[in-house]
């Protein structure tokens, strides 16, 4: 019998080790740029824990407000470089950057524990280099990207708008979803040993950094783009984190639409809508 023990403690310890590994250090997605490239400036940034890393800048003469873009979980920032480009052709100073673990980036991905750290440095930067003027400040993030501009909108009194596509609640119902798509495990005991064993990792419990956690104190005002076919977040936790959020508030929702998939299903009038609801809100 004790060896029977045994091996399945061996079997939980390294399930624990591998599945947490797999979100710290995600698999690198290749997500080609969108041709032609639209024209950027990249300049070094250093976080507040002394890693570097680079953000790019889409500039616009005279711009009226200044936004950050985030990508989502395996992604890099080409995934959202065509939604800046055209929120850049709108008037807009447009910020990118890599969130730990993807694209150029070393990891490990901390998912937005330290990201939310390295946008506040980024829009410090921003606000204070050379030439730069105050301007209203907005968000846009996609998937994990999206919880992590609630985060950021948490923490930064500049922040003024948030727009989110494919959010999630909290990120516990996530992970065990993923697990069960990928391995047909079931969340008890595989994905509460991941669970507890990521917070183990990056020292810090997840669950106060929830955009349902979050979205009670969050009173800027909202855009919330959700899909009925998202098979990653099913739209019942984007629906719950819609209901908590203490802003104004408005939402995209259509029903045919995949995980991240409305800028694909609908470029212009997604730039259009976003570029809009930041017109509205920002000069307010």
């Amino acid at each position: 019998m004790w060896w029977l023990l045994s091996v399945l403690g061996i079997s939980l310890a390294v399930w624990s080790v591998q599945s947490v590994r797999h979100v710290l250090y995600p698999k690198r997605v290749a997500i080609h740029p969108p041709e032609p490239l639209p024209p950027y400036t990249s300049h070094a940034i250093v976080a507040p824990d002394g890693s570097g890393f680079s953000v790019w800048v889409l500039e616009a003469p005279a711009p009226r407000a200044r936004l950050l873009l985030f990508h989502g979980f395996y992604a890099n920032r080409y995934q959202v470089l065509d939604i800046a480009s055209r929120l850049r052709a709108r008037g807009y100073e447009v910020l990118l950057l890599e969130l730990r673990g993807h694209g150029e980036r070393p990891g490990p991905c901390t998912v937005g524990i330290r990201e939310a750290e390295d946008a506040h440095a980024v829009l410090q930067w921003a606000g204070t280099r050379e030439g730069a003027r105050p301007l209203p400040v907005g968000l846009l993030g996609l998937s994990m990207g999206a919880a992590v501009a609630c985060q950021v909108a948490a923490r930064e009194p500049s922040v003024r708008a948030v727009v989110v596509d494919s959010i999630y609640s909290r990120l516990f119902p996530v992970l065990a979803r993923s697990i069960w798509r990928r391995y047909h495990l079931p969340a008890i005991p595989w994905a509460w040993l991941t669970w507890w064993s990521l917070q183990l990792a990056l020292r810090r419990r997840l669950a106060p950094t929830d955009p349902a956690a979050l979205a009670p104190r969050l009173r800027q005002p909202l855009l919330a783009i959700l899909g009925g076919e998202d098979r990653r977040v099913v739209p019942m936790l984007g629906r719950d984190f819609y209901r908590r959020w203490a802003g104004p508030k408005e939402r995209w929702f259509e029903e045919q639409i995949a995980h991240v998939g409305m800028f694909a299903g609908h470029p212009g009038e997604y730039g259009d809508r976003v570029a809009n609801f930041f017109d509205r809100v920002l000069a307010a």
